[in-house]
């Protein structure tokens, strides 16, 4: 049994082949207008790092303490940048599917953890 064939025009095949390539290539695409900055998210992720070691060398046995000071410290977090947790949810799921982008921001985290471990100002 012979299966059926479907024959596209050629110039649609070579549109939608151009439109593919193209739209590979495109790297200027701007965030949409709610999307935190590069620096802020770079920012806020460095200091959600640094609670996150806080509370580890706390060294407590319970996960929930452990979780509630870190709860805490995250809301310390947001209300000295002024951003609440949806804001910075769909700025980190933004950012997170443009691994180039995301690779970026976390060199300047980890420049902004050099800078404050030599300046001594690792607290929130």
């Amino acid at each position: 049994m012979r299966c059926p064939t479907v024959n596209f025009p050629n110039g649609l095949i070579h549109f939608l082949l151009a439109m593919l390539l193209f739209s590979s290539c495109v790297s200027d695409e701007k965030p949409p207008k709610d999307t935190m900055s590069e620096e802020k998210m770079a920012t806020i992720l460095t200091d959600i790092h640094l609670a996150e070691s806080r509370v580890n060398r706390m060294q407590l046995r319970s996960l929930d303490s452990s979780l509630m000071i870190f709860g805490k410290l995250k809301s310390d977090i947001w209300k000295k940048h002024k951003v609440d947790t949806v804001a910075y949810r769909k700025s980190y799921d933004y950012y997170m599917t443009r691994p180039e982008t995301m690779t970026r921001i976390y060199e300047k985290v980890n420049k902004n953890v050099e800078i404050r471990e030599k300046t001594n100002n690792i607290k929130l």
